[in-house]
């Protein structure tokens, strides 16, 4: 009976080894970047100055994930804001799942929370979104890809948001990518967000160098009426993942 027991017993601790083993990975990953302006669809978050953020991401084999992201910001209030109700620094929170198809196709599903923690509450800065999104690559290197954002209740308690994204990807050998997209922003009430609607497009050249992944990037919009946050500029990003 005692052999039979521990017989037993060591089959139980096997098993649930196995069943360990057989569940799919965890993985935990971040980024530090710094960049010499940070744009968001085209408008710029800090003034027209330089940005330094970072990021922790958990990735689930069946591919699943979520995260946290942060970055230093500096919108360009009226002088009807208060310094102490400002915006100093953005964290957004996230969950998402992605998975690469055959033949080349991709889905992605997110959903994310644009936080701003020491702003008043008043400007109504926190943003919930949602996005689909839909991706195809073609050996060797290139990828398209499209993006629908849906928020509830924009920026400044601005209404419904729609913004769509296309963007296109080569990527060669040696670590070099170029990037071209172009999107659209559409808000329900342009008055309260102070923004019409408009469309974004930019560029961007990235390379690796001395394991720091570097972009040099050009953003521009069709906007009139913001020349000073969302007029044309190039901008430098450089960026480091463990």
């Amino acid at each position: 009976m005692k052999l039979v027991s521990k017989v037993l017993f060591m089959s139980g601790i096997l098993s649930i080894f196995s069943s360990y083993a057989a569940e799919p990975v965890i993985n935990l990953t971040g980024t530090v970047a710094f960049t010499s302006d940070y744009l968001f669809r085209g408008v710029t978050q800090t003034d027209s100055g330089i940005a330094v953020q970072g990021s922790f991401d958990l990735h689930h084999q069946s591919g699943a994930y979520a995260g946290v992201w942060g970055s230093n910001v500096k919108f360009l209030e009226d002088e009807t804001v208060e310094p102490e109700d400002r915006a100093d620094v953005e964290i957004d929170v996230y969950v998402g799942y992605s998975k690469e198809l055959t033949n080349g196709f991709s889905y992605g599903l997110k959903a994310a929370r644009y936080m701003y923690p020491g702003a008043a509450e008043s400007l109504n800065y926190e943003v919930d979104e949602f996005e689909m999104s839909v991706g195809y690559a073609i050996p060797p290197g290139i990828k398209f890809g499209l993006a629908y954002d849906y928020s509830p209740d924009f920026a400044g308690n601005s209404g419904q948001a729609h913004n769509y994204l296309l963007t296109a990807t080569q990527t060669y050998p040696n670590g070099v990518g170029f990037t071209v997209q172009v999107g659209q922003q559409a808000i329900s009430d342009n008055e309260r967000f102070g923004l019409d609607d408009y469309r974004y497009y930019g560029v961007s050249l990235s390379y690796v160098l001395a394991d720091f992944n570097t972009a040099i990037n050009y953003s521009n919009t069709d906007l009139d009426n913001a020349e000073d946050s969302a007029d044309g500029r190039v901008y430098i990003s450089v960026s480091k993942s463990f």
